[in-house]
């Protein structure tokens, strides 16, 4: 799944051992707001430092985001989570792209006499 957010928080980085391999994990999360009329909170997960630290998640960011939405059952309750594996910032290729556009005609503009 794909969805289009505008970062909002970045939580502190949740790190564990885990019992069967004694391996560190780290767990990232952060929360995006969805656009529109009826705007929507929604928390995604990161695993692995290396993978969130590639997303460049940076508050006030536009993103699309990809992620798998996953349910697990605990002692009859139901959890779900979102967990991210992509994560690409569109407002700043949006700027850039502007940048780009004006620069481009004001070249155009600049005609020698």
């Amino acid at each position: 799944m794909e969805l289009q957010v505008r970062i909002i928080k970045v939580l502190e980085a949740q790190r564990f051992t885990s019992a069967k391999n004694g391996n560190e994990y780290v767990k990232n999360t952060f929360i995006g707001e969805t656009q529109g009329q009826y705007p929507k909170k929604v928390a995604f997960s990161v695993m692995g430092e290396d993978k969130f630290n590639q997303m460049g998640i940076v508050v006030g960011g536009t993103y699309n985001v990809s992620f798998d939405v996953e349910s697990r059952e605990w002692k009859e309750r139901w959890f779900t989570e979102c967990n991210s594996w992509k994560a690409v910032r569109i407002d700043e290729q949006q700027q850039q792209q502007s940048a780009t556009q004006q620069s481009q005609a004001q070249q155009s503009n600049d005609v020698p006499f």
